[in-house]
């Protein structure tokens, strides 16, 4: 499965490491890109921006620092989710508004599911 990886710093960096080692292809962004070297290392592919993490992935993760990030990787300028394919699934990890996920819903793809964790 294609899974792409946004915000691989501290927190994200373990699980994607986790999906990577479970076999999964992944693609990965994040706004410092030595931050995804030893996924790269590892074999992962860099995407310059979060649409090009989108377009090419089955399964989409955010870790990111709060809902002012999400919004910006998700709806900003070649956000994620201009770049998501029909049938593809963004979960959100991040610490994030439930206002932010019913807004990203709505501008979501048909078809594309989007799931966030509260915390």
């Amino acid at each position: 499965m294609k899974v792409g990886f946004i915000g691989v710093g501290t927190m994200g960096a373990f699980m994607a490491s986790n999906l990577q080692s479970a076999g999964h292809a992944l693609i990965v962004h994040d706004v410092r890109k030595e931050a995804a070297g030893p996924h790269l290392a590892a074999g992962a592919v860099w995407a310059a921006t979060p649409r090009e993490v989108a377009k090419d992935a089955e399964v989409i993760f955010t870790s990111l620092p709060g809902p002012p990030e999400v919004e910006a990787v998700a709806l900003g300028a070649d956000g994620l989710i201009s770049g998501m394919q029909r049938g593809a699934a963004y979960f959100d990890l991040s610490t994030n508004s439930p206002n932010l996920v019913r807004r990203l819903t709505r501008r979501s793809p048909r078809k594309a599911s989007i799931s966030w964790t509260r915390r």
